[in-house]
């Protein structure tokens, strides 16, 4: 097996419809949470400045509620970060439960991996 195998198009497709397969569900995730979750993890995260500033900025409009969900899973995947700027309660983030924290590393990892695909296979063409 060589590189040229890998770099087959019948594999490259595949691997394509994996990508928007994966991106998709995260997408379908994120909205799911924003739309149902939200209220309860703001609450989880009350005493979060950023969190409590975001709530009260941003209104219930579906881009208001995708912003306030991005400070939450910015408040809780960044918390040493942070930490240092004072916007958030360590207590509150440390006991933000870890099945919600796994799906925000997923559903970024994703996300990631999608744009890196995009830079390095789409940009040069």
């Amino acid at each position: 097996m060589n590189i040229d195998d890998l770099l087959s198009p019948h594999i490259i497709f595949w691997f394509e419809i994996a990508l928007c397969i994966s991106l998709g569900v995260a997408l379908l995730i994120y909205a799911f949470l924003a739309y149902r979750r939200l209220e309860y993890m703001e609450r989880l995260l009350n005493k979060c400045s950023f969190v409590v500033f975001h709530a009260q900025f941003w209104d219930n409009s579906p881009r208001g509620r995708m912003m306030r969900f991005g400070a939450v899973a910015v408040a809780v995947l960044l918390p040493k970060r942070n930490l240092k700027r004072g916007v958030i309660d360590w207590q509150q983030v440390q006991e933000f439960p870890r099945s919600l924290k796994n799906l925000f590393r997923g559903i970024y990892f994703v996300i990631v991996v999608v744009f890196m695909y995009g830079i390095i296979f789409w940009l040069p063409k």
